[in-house]
């Protein structure tokens, strides 16, 4: 099974809005979900930056 761009991109915007919802709640255990959300947007990111060249 093959992931292509666009299966990507909507995975990091799924990934952006899960992000955005954890921001939204108070605690400290939210505030570190979004922070290893986004971590993980950006290794997606680089690698369909990486494999789209």
């Amino acid at each position: 099974m093959e992931v292509c761009k666009t299966d990507m991109q909507k995975i990091i915007k799924y990934l952006d809005d899960a992000a955005r919802m954890y921001d939204n709640h108070p605690g400290q255990r939210n505030v570190c979900r979004a922070w290893v959300i986004r971590q993980l947007i950006k290794k997606l990111n680089k690698k369909l930056v990486v494999t789209s060249k």
